[in-house]
């Protein structure tokens, strides 16, 4: 009978045991699994590693300009000037240009120029793109050249050796229309350096708060838009456009000089903002006596 206790005891006693030591390695390995994800948590809040993240993450696109213009007839006779020679030489091999993109990412810039190039009697579309870095634009008193058609034939023998030009350049933020004829500017040393002689026809900031006085139509020629229609009637009151709407439209003419501009501006940071606000609040109508 002591014998069978004994056995009884035992048993349960090395049932309970492992039950336990089951028990404690659950625990364990729950332990071991929170203290893991506590480091992992606090190596994210880890400054260098949030830095290292953002830098292997791709860089956010922040806005897009699309610019284009037009010039009419007084353009090319009154305000470049332009021979007849140089205007046969311009509707039979000029490069004129479509438009011109730029996507502001917030590591550097993507600008798309699309023009049309001919060949023979028949003109074909070309696009071509190019990467600008902050350092590229840094350089003060270097622009860019986004586009450029000659005025005259390379061949034609011009006395300086330098072709008549008309070229759209991108810089310290502006987009210039440049005019860059034959001749130079006449030298105020002893240098031997000839700079051409240039006139800037228009410039554009590609800067919301510059841009405001340009400020134009939506696409349906009108001032505001439907949900600008719609605060009106909800609230009693019209918003701002520039404030509010994250795609603006802008443009100027230039009678005098015979040119046109118009350029879109799709604003992505503000985009987020706009599409948060969708709560209207009415306002308190008061019942007519």
């Amino acid at each position: 009978m002591a014998l069978g206790v004994c056995v009884i005891v035992g048993f349960v006693f090395v049932v309970l045991a492992r039950h336990w030591q089951r028990l404690l390695v659950h625990q364990s390995w729950t332990i071991r699994r929170l203290t893991d994800r506590v480091a992992a948590l606090e190596e994210i809040a880890d400054p260098n590693f949030r830095r290292r993240l953002d830098e292997s993450a791709p860089s956010p696109l922040e806005r897009v300009y699309t610019f284009s213009f037009r010039v009419n007839d007084d353009f090319w006779r009154k305000t470049l000037k332009a021979t007849p020679r140089q205007l046969r030489y311009i509707r039979e091999h000029g490069n004129f240009l479509g438009s011109v993109k730029i996507e502001q990412w917030r590591s550097h810039n993507v600008v798309t120029v699309t023009e049309v190039l001919p060949q023979a009697k028949s003109a074909t579309w070309q696009t071509r793109s190019f990467d600008v870095f902050p350092d590229d634009l840094a350089n003060a008193g270097r622009p860019i050249t986004l586009w450029e058609m000659s005025l005259a034939n390379e061949k034609a023998g011009v006395p300086s050796g330098r072709v008549p030009t008309l070229e759209l350049r991108w810089r310290e933020g502006d987009l210039e229309l440049c005019s860059r004829s034959d001749g130079f500017m006449t030298a105020e040393d002893n240098t031997i350096t000839l700079t051409p002689h240039e006139q800037i026809l228009f410039a554009v900031p590609l800067d919301a708060e510059r841009l405001a006085q340009y400020r134009a139509a939506d696409g349906n020629g009108n001032e505001s838009s439907e949900i600008d229609k719609l605060l009106q009637r909800v609230t009693g009151e019209m918003p701002a456009a520039p404030e509010n709407s994250w795609i603006a439209m802008f443009a100027r003419e230039d009678e005098s000089l015979g040119i046109e501009w118009n350029l879109s501006l799709r604003d992505l940071m503000r985009q987020s903002d706009w599409k948060r606000w969708k709560v209207f609040e009415p306002v308190p109508m008061t019942n007519a006596s």
